[in-house]
């Protein structure tokens, strides 16, 4: 069948408008953007995050499993981190504390899962594609966003998870 019938069910990734995924003040360093689809309970995401992306430490109340699509990028969890190259799988845990750094000098593009739909940052909803038939309605969609915890010692993990690529 050459014809794809259209439905709220379905979009092409093509179709989803590119978005700054993390606004540059929870930056060190770098950019991150995605094209994101969500459901009544879980988003997904195809977020590109360029050589010298560098997050600031965050969490959010829902789980990420994410699979990586291209690159590599060290992944900090809490207390500990780890580097995850194309093909591998990872999880965050709900509410663990957690970023990033990609070190090498290509793109890292995840695809990630969040359940419940972690859509709530300002701007998200507004280039993400809700795929929700009519018939069920999205008010009650719980839509989780990011925090942003101070006190964290980031330097102190990645270089200690990290020795050869920090100093």
């Amino acid at each position: 069948m050459s014809d794809r019938t259209r439905s709220p069910l379905r979009v092409s990734i093509g179709e989803i408008v590119e978005t700054v995924l993390v606004p540059a003040k929870h930056l060190a360093g770098g950019a991150v953007t995605a094209k994101i689809a969500y459901g009544k309970d879980a988003s997904l995401m195809v977020a590109t995050r360029e050589p010298g992306y560098h997050s600031k430490p965050h969490l959010h109340d829902c789980e990420q499993l994410n699979y990586v699509l291209a690159g590599e990028l060290y992944v900090f969890i809490d207390d500990t981190g780890f580097l995850v190259r194309e093909g591998d799988v990872f999880r965050v845990p709900r509410n663990a504390t957690h970023w990033s750094w990609v070190q090498g000098a290509t793109p890292c593009v995840l695809l990630e899962v969040h359940a419940p739909a972690l859509i709530g940052d300002p701007g998200i909803t507004d280039t993400a594609v809700a795929l929700i038939d009519e018939s069920e309605g999205s008010d009650d969609i719980v839509k989780i966003g990011s925090q942003w915890p101070a006190d964290v010692d980031q330097a102190r993990i990645e270089a200690r998870v990290m020795p050869e690529r920090v100093g």
